[in-house]
C-alpha cells in the first residue's frame, strides 16, 4: 500500500514549550496544533526569537493536531 504524501501548510508560532524541540503554532484558520523540529531537522538559528516566526509544516494526514516543523520562513 502506497503511503500517504504529507499535508503541507504554513503557521506561526504562538508558544514554547520546550525550547528548540516543541512548539504551539497557529494556521491562518486559527486552528492550533504542536509541532516537532525533529533530530535531523532544521534547527532554529542560535539566537533567533522563535516566537512569532512564521514556519513551514508537514501534517499527517491521519492525526491534523501533530505535525513537524520542515523550515523557518524569515
Amino acid at each position: 500500500m502506497a503511503e500517504r504524501p504529507p499535508i503541507v501548510a504554513t503557521g506561526r508560532v504562538v508558544e514554547t514549550l520546550e525550547s528548540g524541540r516543541l512548539y504551539r503554532v497557529e494556521m491562518p484558520n486559527g486552528y492550533r496544533a504542536y509541532a516537532i523540529v525533529e533530530r535531523k531537522g532544521p534547527p532554529p538559528s542560535a539566537g533567533m526569537d522563535t516566537l512569532g516566526r512564521v514556519v513551514t509544516l508537514h501534517f499527517s494526514p491521519f492525526d491534523m493536531s501533530k505535525c513537524r516543523i520542515v523550515n523557518w520562513l524569515p
